[in-house]
């Protein structure tokens, strides 16, 4: 018969009276998470304060989450279920916490429930969750959002923290967030009567890269005791602003020129001030002597350019591109290739300089070299 295989095993035999019967292992469903305990730790009063939990299907079959519960309403599960994942699929679902109607602390549950649909077996996740959320600090708005922003350009964000427990010399110690792309600064706006008002500036640098930044804002407090640290969430989605797409030359004759066109985009008028070739020579040497050359390589550039087989080898000769004068949203540029003589794939690198932006922008031509197309 055939058993569920999972990886590793999820289920173990029991073999009696020469039958053999797949048994759920012991808390099949504990190793679909990255944890199993949710610390929210002191959190501020109005702060918008999630906890993302990391759901991994581990077993050859796929898995359902049925339902998400919860003990109290003081936490709620963002998604929604049932939904599936697939073999090794990974999801990441979210629990907030109500720091608007609740306050003080809580220590309460979350549960996940697993349905293994091809053998029938079913398994419950039950999660602590506490939280300390404290009635004498506010924060306003609930957290750091930066929303959507542009690659290869500074932001800063503001946040304000009011204090009224009563005491005339509370302070915020330091703020610190883990993120190198992040600096935090605290500025005293104003003191009277047992309450305190800061301002909190978070700024992102330019050099951070593209895709979802998650992070905390960590404020240290001169309390003494566990609720000295108080966490709020720091969210930036970026977005590059120039785009270039990648050019497919298809199978190509050695000496025979083939014109292309290079498709660069951007979000409002930009200029391009140069483009360079990478050659493979320089791809392939260790990173610092790339960076002495002058020649900022793409991210992967060594792994891509080993792994490609039978790669031809296209000097810069090989290449001709007319980079454009002026400033426009949209650049057609023309990138004409004369094969060599020697046959095989070519992946080639090139670098985009943009007039008032530090970050280069890459782009790859490819296709392959045959002296019978």
């Amino acid at each position: 018969m055939t058993i569920l295989a999972p990886l590793p095993a999820l289920f173990t035999l029991i073999v009696a009276a020469a039958t053999i019967a797949p048994v759920p292992a012991q808390d099949w469903g504990d190793r679909m998470l990255d944890r199993t305990e949710v610390k929210f730790g002191s959190v501020a009063r109005l702060a918008d304060t999630t906890f993302k939990i990391k759901v991994t299907n581990r077993y050859q079959d796929p898995i359902q989450v049925t339902s998400l519960g919860v003990s109290c309403g003081c936490i709620s599960w963002v998604d929604t279920a049932p939904f599936t994942l697939a073999s090794k699929e990974v999801r990441e679902i979210t629990l907030r916490l109500d720091t608007v109607r609740f306050t003080g602390d809580r220590n309460v549950r979350a549960t996940i429930s697993l349905y293994e649909p091809a053998h029938g077996y079913t398994d419950s996740v039950t999660i602590p969750v506490s939280a300390h959320i404290r009635t004498d600090v506010e924060a306003s708005p609930s957290h750091v959002g930066f929303g959507t922003i542009d690659l290869g350009k500074g932001y800063t964000q503001r946040i304000g923290i009011n204090y009224v427990g009563g005491r005339g010399d509370w302070k915020i110690k330091s703020a610190k967030a883990s993120s190198p792309h992040l600096t935090t600064e605290v500025v005293e706006l104003r003191r009277s009567g047992g309450t305190a008002n800061y301002e909190v500036r978070v700024a992102i640098d330019g050099n951070a890269p593209t895709g979802l930044l998650r992070d905390q804002l960590v404020l240290t407090t001169d309390e003494v005791g566990n609720n000295n640290v108080i966490s709020i969430p720091i969210e930036a989605k970026i977005e590059a602003d120039i785009v270039v797409t990648d050019v497919q030359f298809g199978t190509v004759s050695p000496g025979q020129a083939k014109s292309m066109n290079v498709i660069v985009r951007g979000k409002k008028p930009f200029k391009i001030a140069e483009v360079n070739h990478v050659t493979r020579e320089v791809r392939l040497k260790p990173a610092d002597d790339v960076v002495s050359s002058g020649v900022i390589p793409p991210v992967g550039t060594q792994k891509d350019a080993a792994s490609v087989p039978a790669t031809a080898s296209l000097s810069d000769d090989a290449f001709k591109i007319k980079c454009p004068e002026a400033a426009a949203v949209v650049h057609m540029v023309p990138l004409t290739l004369t094969p060599p003589a020697e046959s095989g794939l070519f992946d080639e690198e090139f670098v985009l300089k943009i007039d008032g932006r530090a970050q280069p922008v890459t782009f790859k031509a490819k296709g392959r070299i045959s002296v019978n197309p």
